[in-house]
């Protein structure tokens, strides 16, 4: 056959092939004779290349058509049509997690999953922190994602939802619909802060010329960089002028440093959307707000990254990913630099960013620091702008060659030997004890690795330790109230201690290492649970069922193959 007709029956050949794998053991497969073997792979070609183009077409899930129509029953038309346009793009972004992670006997993923995956999703979208679906500490397959929504949806959606999610789990279109949801409540949320901000330069009409409508633009934009949790109990009135205050103490070059480039990034979009326009109608500048506020964590992941480059300056051993207290302090002590690094020991220790295996020679982790709060900006009481989590991307790449929840510790040597991202600065080589650790979480789950728990999270740490997080187990977290500024005091007590110890007594590894720990935490421990033999007996009869199955669609199929063309 043609080499066009060939890659196309290739990549849906490995696509079936790892559909069926999800319900049939790996060993199963390799172990058979080779002519069953040969006739299993023709059949499977063969059904690919004649398959009617009509059985190909996506077909969207009835339970998420359900979803929707639930929305507009509740919220009515408009807002259904607002999700619905949002759905597509978040399918798409959503569809190699959601293929990789364990799912329940309708192809569903449950509440855990559902919540590792939406969280993934706005990170990589938007790199927003949404509140309801960040660990923050506990265990990783004790949250739901229906905490995101608090009590802005009514009381009849979320329980059917709620509902749904607890008895059936969510497919990949009621998962994108749940997703669409929340970035819609964002959205008009967003709306109704500039409705105030309108109000407060005394703009009343729907369309507004150029200069007054950038001075909207800017000062709503100005309050969004700044956060408004302190303004969300004000009356309308109060906050109309915190609005303009902040607006006014930007332009003065205060309180947030990269303020003309955040201007920069509203012209650019403006300009897209509306291109040399004199007037701006009401909608036109709320879609160029919201384009930014899913551009915006771009700008600020290029703080991150020079936060991370200075870091990576100050470690005691190369490619630890690990900066000693006073070696963080030094900066901002030593060089001046206002506030470089001066987060207290007590804050960086309660919220996970704090090696201290080491009592005499604590360490800041690099990667968990960059995730910290105190990084964060444009807070809501929906989600935070923070430093971008790199490990999201590599992750990705995971999900994207492996499409499975496990995978065989030499697949996935290979594949995490290829991975590529910015803060992959050096070529980290996988040492034979890293190996070894991989064996042995595989060891932990019948020769398989979850992709999705804390122990490959942990080894994928120590692989790439500049741009990984180190997992905590759960509850290690406290989240304590310490002050989050060290005094000069107690940083200049650690640049003395750093001066007088030396740290060059403990290998990399040791100092690397000193963390591990053999606890293991699954996204979602049901979907893991070893099969029995009843089990593997009834994967190979629905396989013998397949094959069968196989057989009769050939016979059907046979007359139609003048028929049919390949999309």
């Amino acid at each position: 056959i043609g080499s066009s007709l060939y890659r196309f029956a290739s990549t849906q050949l490995r696509r079936l092939l790892g559909e069926l794998t999800n319900h049939v053991e790996v060993s199963f497969f390799r172990d058979m004779p080779v002519s069953i073997k040969i006739f299993f792979v023709g059949a499977l070609l063969s059904v690919v290349v004649i398959q009617p183009c009509s059985t190909r077409r996506f077909r969207s899930s009835p339970a998420g058509r359900s979803s929707l129509s639930e929305v507009e029953n509740v919220l009515g038309k408009s807002v259904r049509l607002g999700v619905e346009g949002r759905v597509t793009r978040l399918e798409e972004t959503l569809h190699n997690t959601f293929k990789s992670l364990p799912k329940n006997e309708r192809g569903a993923v449950r509440a855990p999953a559902a919540r590792y995956a939406l969280h993934r999703m706005f990170v990589q979208l938007h790199g927003w922190q949404m509140k309801g679906l960040e660990l923050q500490g506990d265990s990783w397959h004790h949250n739901s994602p229906m905490e995101a929504f608090g009590t802005r949806v009514p009381t009849r959606l979320y329980n059917l939802l709620h509902d749904r999610l607890e008895n059936h789990g969510f497919d990949l279109l009621e998962l994108s619909v749940m997703g669409a949801l929340l970035e819609h409540i964002v959205h008009t949320q967003a709306e109704s802060r500039f409705n105030i901000t309108l109000a407060a330069l005394q703009l009343n009409t729907s369309v507004i010329d150029r200069g007054n409508a950038f001075n909207a633009m800017e000062t709503y934009l100005a309050t969004y960089i700044m956060g408004d949790r302190e303004d969300e109990d004000l009356d309308d009135q109060s906050a109309a002028r915190l609005m303009l205050y902040t607006k006014t103490q930007m332009d003065r070059g205060l309180l947030y440093g990269r303020w003309g480039a955040a201007k920069k990034l509203l012209e650019e979009a403006a300009d897209e959307l509306a291109p040399q326009a004199s007037m701006f109608h009401v909608k036109t500048i709320l879609a160029v707000l919201e384009k930014v506020a899913d551009q915006f964590f771009h700008l600020e992941n290029e703080e991150c990254r020079s936060m991370r480059d200075r870091l990576v300056m100050l470690e005691d051993h190369d490619g630890t990913g690990r900066v000693p207290l006073g070696n963080f302090y030094r900066p901002t002590m030593r060089e001046m630099l206002t506030g470089a690094f001066s987060e207290s020991e007590g804050y960086l220790g309660s919220n996970g960013a704090l090696d201290e295996t080491d009592p005499q020679m604590k360490r800041v982790i690099i990667s968990n620091y960059l995730l910290l709060d105190s990084n964060c900006l444009a807070s809501s009481g929906y989600y935070s702008v923070c430093c971008m989590d790199e490990c999201e991307n590599l992750m990705t790449q995971l999900e994207t060659r492996l499409q499975a929840p496990t995978a065989e510790p030499p697949d996935l040597l290979e594949v995490v030997s290829a991975l590529t991202a910015p803060s992959v600065s050096v070529n980290y080589s996988i040492t034979a004890e890293l190996e070894q650790q991989l064996q042995d979480i595989a060891g932990h789950h019948d020769g398989k690795v979850p992709l999705h728990g804390r122990l490959f999270a942990q080894w994928m740490h120590h692989v790439f330790p500049r741009t990984c997080p180190y997992p905590h187990e759960a509850g290690a977290i406290a989240g304590d109230d310490h002050p989050l500024e060290a005094t000069a005091r107690d940083m200049w007590r650690h640049i003395a201690k750093a001066d007088t110890l030396t740290s060059k007594d403990k290998s990399r590894d040791e100092v690397l290492f000193g963390m591990w720990s053999a606890t293991e935490d699954l996204v979602e421990p049901a979907g893991h649970k070893h099969k029995s033999r009843g089990a593997l007996l009834t994967s190979m009869l629905m396989f013998m069922a397949a094959l069968l199955g196989v057989a009769v669609t050939l016979a059907k199929l046979m007359p139609e193959i003048e028929h049919c063309k390949i999309d």
